[in-house]
């Protein structure tokens, strides 16, 4: 598939800075008093095993946003038969060096925590986020749509120093959907203003929030992915402009 990030509701520029580039701000959950708010979904708090914390019980507050978003922009569209069911990565597997219990408020290390080498591949079935495709992924999402992996940024040239020639720069601070640790609450990584993902922070701060969807392959048949011949779903630029649902920025 063809995986896009809203990229406003206008055309912009690499480099750019704008609160345009986002549909908003909100916390990744309410609360950062407990492991399980590290979750896209989540189980119980105060749970005392790791899988009952990390249960795909409840939807975390950005997920509810980013749902809300959707069903106000893209459901009962006829844009929904162009997009496809594939995996989003909240991974909460443990990390090698300090993992803890990652129940109830105990003292845990994530994956991301090792800075190791990015992947694309999923530790944790319950943690690769789906609509209906149960063999590669939980079949926990209602809406095909989420977040990026903090791997998926740095692959992308974002990590360790400012790079606002980074395709995902905004210039502003936004969630990735990887969780860090919860040493002093629990703290999931975000893309820091100048355009890299090396921070993480609170659940409960309120950032930028830039919906992910993917796209069928042979949707995007038109277009070059420049400027002025972007990739599009109709031939002619006249009907290429971006809707209310916002623009798209494929990264190639």
């Amino acid at each position: 598939t063809v995986r896009v990030i809203y990229d406003g509701t206008s055309a912009h520029a690499n480099g750019e800075s704008s609160e345009d580039r986002q549909i908003g701000t909100s916390a990744f959950n309410s609360s950062s008093n407990d492991n399980a708010y590290v979750g896209y979904m989540y189980g119980a708090t105060g749970a005392s095993t790791y899988v009952a914390a990390h249960a795909n019980t409840n939807d975390s507050t950005i997920k509810t946003y980013i749902d809300n978003w959707y069903k106000t922009n893209i459901l009962g569209t006829a844009n929904e038969q162009y997009l496809a069911d594939n995996v989003f990565c909240n991974d909460r597997s443990l990390s090698s060096r300090n993992p803890g219990t990652g129940a109830g408020m105990s003292n845990t290390y994530y994956h991301w925590y090792d800075w190791p080498s990015p992947i694309l591949t999923f530790p944790q079935k319950n943690d690769a986020f789906t609509v209906s495709d149960t063999t590669n992924g939980n079949g926990a999402l209602t809406y095909p749509v989420g977040l990026l992996s903090t791997d998926e940024i740095v692959l992308a040239g974002g990590w360790g120093d400012s790079n606002s020639g980074n395709y995902l720069y905004s210039g502003q601070k936004w969630w990735a959907s990887s969780p860090y640790d919860s040493r002093d609450g629990a703290d999931v990584r975000s893309v820091y203003s100048g355009g890299y993902a090396h921070d993480y922070d609170s659940v409960s701060s309120d950032y930028g929030v830039r919906p992910v969807l993917n796209l069928k392959p042979e949707v995007l048949k038109y277009g070059d992915g420049t400027a002025s011949n972007p990739y599009r779903l109709t031939e002619s630029l006249d009907n290429s402009s971006s809707s209310e649902s916002g623009g798209i920025d494929t990264g190639d």
